[in-house]
């Protein structure tokens, strides 16, 4: 085997597996339980709907306001590591590019 060769089968090696990583971790994101997430987005809006004391109201909302905060925080975590699993997948392809063109 050249060296080339070596270098070459190791990028691909990695390629692949950022490539099934990235799959698998954004598998986990898909909404699989739509119909059980609807129910209970409706009963929390049921509950909402019930109250008739303002401080109660605000006091959901702050807590709700903060879970969307978290998520967002999560969410834009997960994005980066994505960006940075394609932005390296597009370096060994730029390798392979320069690879190809030494022969």
């Amino acid at each position: 085997m050249t060296p080339n060769t070596t270098i070459k089968n190791i990028l691909v090696l990695l390629s692949l597996g950022l490539l099934v990583w990235l799959f698998i971790d954004s598998s986990f994101q898909l909404d699989i339980a739509a119909t059980k997430n609807n129910g209970l987005t409706n009963m929390k809006k049921m509950e909402v709907d019930r109250l008739q004391n303002i401080d109660s109201l605000k006091s959901i909302a702050n807590t709700s306001i903060d879970i969307i905060r978290n998520n967002t925080k999560v969410n834009s975590a997960l994005a980066t590591k994505r960006l940075w699993i394609i932005a390296t997948l597009g370096l060994i392809q730029i390798c392979f590019l320069f690879l190809n063109k030494k022969k």
